[in-house]
């Protein structure tokens, strides 16, 4: 028999909590759609609380790795590719019935649970907030404020939008939200009134403590360095061998069972090819993995 590894758990649990929502699915349930025995289930997870909040976090995953690969190479004040990020969120909660969901496991008596699913919001709100302080530099004071009615105005226009007969596709959702953000901050500054102040703001968000979503950081400095490899002249003698490299250490990071002698052996081969020697699209991707405890090695070899 097919041994069921810990993901395949994860995508059927998350399939049918959308589909049945969380309180209606049992653990028997996910064991009979994934046949496995009571104790393989509880060597992964020790209760359903557990598994949901596993779940939230794998497939979470995908979306912040789609939204952050836009930002690659790209300027973080384009207004543009921060509308496109806000329509893979906002297409990502639609799909996998997100706010159903938060909801559902809400009324649940399991507190960590709770805890969990307040840091799942806060997490949401800390991007948009960095974000807006990227966009709008100039409107800083106001930044608070901003992210409040955008991220209000985002969540009941997709509400809304969800009980049209006919509606309209998330871009458009996100235009407009985004187009009125212009007009708040500039009405806003112009009349000198806040709401929040920006570094109280900022430390609330923080105190809560953030959802740990690691191999974000690792996917964008791994496309920046990309980009630097891809750039090298197509006759260059070492530039497949980098793109090699690269991938290969990402397949084996984000494996179940990532070989760290292996990684590192690739790294040191990576650090060696004089094209992107020192620059700083390495030194940033070295540096990510280090605080993954994937890069036991030194920058100078």
């Amino acid at each position: 028999m097919m041994q069921v590894k810990k993901s395949d758990i994860l995508i059927t649990a998350l399939r049918l909590f959308i589909e049945q929502g969380y309180h209606a699915t049992s653990i028997q349930d996910i064991l009979d759609q994934t046949n496995i025995s009571r104790g393989t289930f509880y060597k992964h997870f020790q209760t359903k609380g557990e598994l949901f909040r596993d779940v939230l976090v794998y497939s979470e995953e995908k979306m912040y790795v789609d939204r952050d690969q836009l930002l690659i190479g790209q300027d973080e004040t384009n207004k543009d590719i921060f509308i496109r990020q806000l329509e893979v969120m906002m297409n990502y909660r639609v799909e996998k019935k997100v706010d159903a969901l938060l909801m559902d496991a809400l009324v649940s008596n399991d507190n960590e649970i709770i805890a969990f699913l307040k840091q799942i919001r806060q997490q949401w709100a800390y991007w948009f907030f960095t974000r807006m302080k990227q966009i709008y530099p100039e409107y800083r004071d106001y930044i608070a404020d901003a992210t409040i009615f955008l991220t209000g105005i985002l969540h009941n226009a997709n509400e809304i939008n969800n009980v049209q007969i006919q509606p309209k596709p998330m871009i458009e959702i996100c235009n407009y939200c985004f187009s009125l953000v212009d007009e708040v901050l500039s009405l806003l500054k112009h009349k000198r009134i806040r709401l929040f102040n920006i570094e109280e703001f900022e430390q609330s968000l923080l105190s809560i403590g953030q959802v740990d979503f690691p191999y974000n950081d690792l996917m964008l400095s791994a496309g920046n360095l990309k980009k630097l490899i891809e750039k090298l002249p197509a006759n260059n003698d070492n530039r497949q061998h980098a793109l090699d490299l690269l991938q290969f250490v990402q397949n084996e990071a984000m494996s179940e069972n990532p070989r760290k002698a292996v990684i590192s052996s690739c790294l040191k081969s990576l650090m060696n090819i004089k094209s992107i020697m020192n620059t700083d699209e390495l030194v940033i991707y070295m540096d990510t993995l280090k605080k993954l405890g994937f890069c036991p090695v030194d920058l100078n070899p």
